[in-house]
């Protein structure tokens, strides 16, 4: 797929801004970049979590188009020293798509980011989210409980906020009161309650976590725990009948107790409140346009620990309907239940590798074999699955 290419002496400020997003939103981008460099302005897209060089464009352009888009944004453009966020909604095709902007100063002028944000991309139905059966399963067992905390972990990026509005989605129905709590609302959902934190008044999450347990809510979205008092609070409405969902910024569940541990919770808290926990990353998909069998190289088939006996490879060649052979993503998920053995062995004390050991021995799929499966069936490449993954040690 190639990028339009952009005469911004031809089109000025308003209607260069405009193909830039246009541009953006055809060729799929999550994110835009404005980065200034010292003797040149560059411009990248964000694309299936790649980024990929749009264009350069001569220095004199930097200010003009940083400004442009501060002034739809409603950010201050006279201010350069520190950093702003701003948003602005945009049409195209029958279809609002919302653009979220931050900027920082750097060394050589302002950076900006634009995060584009589309409602249906992230109301996705569980069932298309790439889940294998016997996930599925799981996962509508889990979100079903009565109460407890359902925690998301992955880094930025890995698809936790699409798996917690899907989350949302399959459970909102006339009999549940569904109250979300976000920093920003990405997504607004008919029937549901959703709250904006706004740090700059006092109203941190924390602050709206303690109001909500008044507004009689059955299911309670925390964007992120982030701090001991949300933490603690989360932790104590799991405990006293109500169903939270999460995310957490760690990569198991070993040193997601650690983490805890150090924002003041017990362990026998965290093993009563935490019905389970899902770690999620997202996985380029070979090119249906393009895609080709070709020999794997003995890296590839380590990768694969012995399960490449009659596989066939699949990659994609690249062609103008992809970005070097790759078209969209899939998720990758490792579930893991709390049951009584994960319980004791928090409350026991046991180390990190005491409990990687048990998660083995029960046999649960972890995201390296997750990643194998999609391999094996033609839906990404071993080299995707390395670069999100890595390799194993």
């Amino acid at each position: 797929m190639a990028f339009q290419t952009l005469d911004y002496t031809q089109k000025g400020t308003s209607n260069w801004l405009e193909s830039i997003l246009i541009n953006a939103i055809v060729n799929r981008a999550s994110d835009i970049h404005f980065e200034p460099e010292k003797e040149k302005f560059m411009v990248r897209f964000r694309v299936d979590g790649v980024l990929y060089l749009l264009q350069n464009f001569q220095k004199e352009v930097q200010e003009n188009i940083l400004s442009r888009v501060k002034v739809i944004a409603h950010l201050d453009i006279a201010e350069h020293r520190i950093p702003q966020d701003g948003h602005f909604e945009f049409a195209y095709k029958d279809k609002i798509y919302d653009f979220r902007i931050s900027t920082a100063p750097t060394i050589y002028g302002e950076a900006m980011v634009i995060r584009i944000f589309n409602r249906d991309d992230a109301l996705i139905k569980l069932e298309n989210l790439g889940m294998e059966p016997d996930q599925l399963t799981q996962i509508k067992s889990l979100i079903t409980s009565p109460s407890g905390i359902i925690l998301i972990t992955g880094p930025t990026g890995s698809g936790k906020t699409t798996l917690l509005y899907s989350f949302i989605n399959y459970l909102n129905k006339p009999e549940r009161n569904i109250i979300t709590i976000e920093d920003p609302v990405e997504y607004q959902i008919g029937g549901i309650r959703q709250i904006n934190i706004n740090e700059s008044i006092g109203l941190t999450f924390a602050k709206v976590l303690r109001a909500m347990f008044r507004q009689d809510p059955d299911i309670v979205m925390l964007g992120e725990i982030r701090d001991p008092d949300s933490a603690q609070m989360a932790m104590q409405a799991a405990l006293t009948g109500h169903l939270i969902f999460s995310t957490f910024h760690t990569f198991n569940v070993p040193s997601l107790v650690v983490r805890f541990l150090e924002l003041g919770i017990t362990r026998s808290i965290i093993a009563e409140s935490i019905k389970g926990v899902v770690s999620t990353r997202l996985l380029r998909k070979v090119c249906p346009n393009c895609r080709e069998e070709y020999a794997p190289t003995e890296m590839e088939k380590k990768f694969l620990d012995q399960s490449f006996a009659g596989v066939k490879f699949i990659r994609g060649r690249g062609c103008d309907k992809c970005m070097k052979g790759y078209y969209g993503r899939v998720g990758i998920y490792e579930i893991v239940p709390f049951d009584e053995e994960i319980k004791m062995d928090i409350i026991e004390k046991e180390t990190i590798s005491n409990m990687l050991n048990l998660m083995k021995n029960k046999r649960m799929k972890d995201l390296r074999q997750r990643a194998i499966e999609k391999i094996i069936s033609g839906e990404t490449t071993v080299e995707e699955a390395i670069r999100v993954i890595g390799f194993p040690s």
